[in-house]
């Protein structure tokens, strides 16, 4: 619903926030439609690290939250999604292993849709949606300006520093905010708004990894780490993060059992 308050670059601002939000569930449904042929749910009793493993016709992951599934099988982010804490907290006990089989190739964003069945089978998982305004994020330049450097045209890609942290090679900004987003210290969605619309070469070490960290560590740093990011991103990139407000489409769970069902 339009807030007939705001002025019209705010208003353009929200319109813009709901129509990615309306293209996301597009994609996440048009991705639902198929279903494994051979499926394992388990709850997780074995310890030890995780697993995430996607080949083209088979999905392993172990050691997994509900909440994480749920984000995979209808391509949400956590901070869509209200649920139990038991559902949605990364540091949650209750963890999951999922075991499917396609038998036929499929990509991967098709075989993470094929998630959404099994939830609804196994944990009789029940929802609605519905938008709220909710505080975001917005990436902007910081006094000063960005601390990037152009890149070169070439590939997209990110690698260790021998500094500490890691070096992103022609990374465009939108990738950046979408790493951002995805923090346990942010927690919120977050708008690109720095007006930077090229590829950039940076070097960044946001969340104090140790020289030698290897492209796990990026990932679990990412997925699992508390550590703050704001002043290294200021200090670092020349970036912050400015508190605003936006409509938001949420994922509200109803129903979800605890124990799944291994039919």
């Amino acid at each position: 619903m339009a807030n007939r308050n705001a002025s019209p670059s705010v208003q353009r601002r929200m319109n813009g926030v709901i129509a990615i939000a309306a293209i996301a569930l597009l994609l996440a449904q048009s991705t639902a439609s198929g279903q494994f042929d051979v499926a394992s749910v388990k709850v997780h009793t074995g310890g030890g690290g995780t697993t995430r493993r996607i080949e083209p016709q088979s999905l392993t992951y172990l050691n997994i939250t509900l909440g994480e599934f749920i984000q995979m099988a209808y391509d949400v982010r956590r901070y869509q999604i209200d649920a139990p804490d038991w559902v949605i907290n990364n540091g949650s006990s209750d963890r999951y292993d999922i075991v499917a089989k396609s038998s036929a190739p499929a990509t991967e964003r098709q075989l993470r849709g094929m998630v959404a069945p099994l939830l609804a089978e196994r944990f009789h998982l029940s929802f609605h949606r519905e938008t709220r305004v909710l505080p975001i994020y917005a990436l902007v330049v910081a006094k000063g300006g960005p601390k990037l450097t152009p890149g070169d045209g070439g590939e997209q890609f990110v690698s260790p520093d021998p500094a500490g942290g890691f070096r992103f090679q022609n990374y465009p900004i939108g990738a950046l905010a979408a790493m951002l987003m995805a923090m346990r210290s942010t927690g919120r969605p977050i708008v690109d708004r720095t007006g930077l619309t090229g590829r950039y070469t940076f070097s960044a070490n946001l969340q104090d990894l140790p020289a030698g960290a290897a492209s796990g560590d990026l990932k679990h740093a990412v997925v699992e780490s508390d550590t703050p990011v704001f002043t290294a991103l200021e200090e670092q990139l020349g970036l912050k993060l400015t508190p605003e407000r936006a409509p938001i489409e949420l994922l509200i769970v109803d129903h979800v059992d605890r124990v799944p069902t291994d039919d």
